[in-house]
Parts: C-alpha cells; sequence; structure tokens
C-alpha cells in the first residue's frame, strides 16, 4: 500500500473512532433518564422519575388509586376499585419487559408505564 492509503485508513478509522465514541457517551448519558408515565384515558396526567423514590395519589373513573415508585420499581396499591388486578400486578421494575406494558386499571381506565426513551 502506498502512503496515500494509509492516510485514507486512517482517517476512517479516527471518524469511525469518534461516531462510536459520541454514540458510546449519548447512550451513558440517557441512562439515568428513567420516566414513567400515569395515563388517564388518552391524556397523561404526569410524568415521574422511576429513580426518585416517591408516591403519588391520583383519582380516575372508579376512585382514588395510589402509586409507589422505590428503588427503580413501581407498583400501584390502595386502589378504590372491586378486582384490585392492578394491586397484584405487585413491583414491576422499570428494565423488566413488563414495564414497557405497564399497569392498567380497568375500572379507573389508568395505566402506568415506562418510557424507553427509543
Amino acid at each position: 500500500m502506498k502512503k496515500k492509503d494509509w492516510i485514507v485508513i486512517a482517517i476512517l478509522v479516527l471518524v469511525a473512532a469518534i461516531a462510536f465514541g459520541g454514540m458510546y457517551l449519548n447512550n451513558m448519558n440517557n441512562k439515568g433518564d428513567k420516566t414513567g408515565a400515569v395515563i388517564y384515558g388518552s391524556e397523561v396526567l404526569f410524568y415521574f422519575d422511576v429513580n426518585k423514590n416517591a408516591t403519588y395519589e391520583f383519582t380516575g373513573d372508579y376512585g382514588k388509586m395510589h402509586l409507589e415508585v422505590k428503588d427503580g420499581s413501581f407498583r400501584v396499591y390502595d386502589v378504590e376499585c372491586p378486582n384490585q388486578i392492578c394491586v397484584n400486578m405487585g413491583w414491576l421494575d422499570y428494565d423488566s419487559v413488563f414495564a414497557q406494558v405497564g399497569i392498567t386499571c380497568l375500572p379507573n381506565n389508568i395505566a402506568v408505564i415506562c418510557e424507553t426513551g427509543e
């Protein structure tokens, strides 16, 4: 190979390294952004940070509902509805497949989901 070929290869490798490095840093910065959403019908009631321990209360079609967020997981508890299926879902970890599906309370017309940001 000639000297010009090596220069072109070096430039291509450098550009690829910069591009992959930028994508890696972007992914590292977004890892801390773990957002969940409480949806009433087709409207977002509010967003919550899955990394921040907190409890929330909101009202749906049937009555009050409580959400607890703790250590990167969330659950619904103390719901005023007859079947309590949403309560029986238990804790959902943000990184699990089920968190993308979320917890739905049909009598209250409320869903709690995690946003992937993708």
